[in-house]
């Protein structure tokens, strides 16, 4: 972290374009992006262990404690068993009546599932259990006008570090990671 030296690289096939990556356990889950093929590999040596099939496009992964939850691109979550990748449950995400579209990269974090909304600079706190969203953080001018003027792309990492209370944002193509600290104040949701 303190140096943004690539400690270990896992190299995609070609033919897929990657798109989310959990850890569950001992073991890495990897999504492609409209491939509808998924990756498990070991979190130590990066072995391949086996590949799953779904029939979405693959945009995000986290898990809860004893789900992986999955986004699509479109307002659906989609909570899967572990170990056999079968879907249990999903979930409508929702604001004010309204769908919330085009969830992309997601962070389980404190109970909530965070999802960035592409290709926006918000993120959803959404509740696992509804769909409800409970809250928003905007992250309009975060990276400054100086890091714009090289080719950047949208908002769409989030990461949490859980031993430490630690959120992590960055986008595509950004040359800078952030680590931030939510305030909720007045009139903020």
């Amino acid at each position: 972290m303190e140096t943004g030296e690539v400690l270990k690289l896992c190299p995609l096939p070609a033919q897929f374009f990657g798109e989310g990556v959990t850890l569950w356990e001992d073991k890495i889950i990897r999504l492609t992006w409209r491939s509808g093929v998924g990756f498990v590999y070991d979190k130590e040596s990066f072995l391949l262990l086996r590949e799953f099939a779904y029939p979405t496009e693959g945009r995000g992964i986290t898990h809860d404690e004893n789900r992986l939850i999955m986004s699509d691109g479109t307002s659906t979550l989609h909570f899967l068993d572990p170990d056999t990748f079968e879907e249990l449950v999903r979930i409508e995400v929702h604001d004010k009546g309204l769908s919330i579209t085009n969830l992309n990269e997601l962070e389980y974090v404190k109970g909530e599932i965070y999802a960035n909304v592409w290709p926006t600079n918000r993120i959803a706190r959404i509740s696992p259990e509804t769909g409800q969203v409970v809250g928003w953080i905007n992250l309009e001018g975060l990276l400054s006008e100086e890091d714009r003027s090289q080719p950047i792309d949208v908002l769409n990492g989030i990461a949490y570090d859980a031993k430490h209370d630690r959120l992590f944002i960055t986008g595509k193509y950004w040359p800078k990671l952030f680590e931030i600290e939510l305030m909720i104040g007045e009139g903020t949701s």
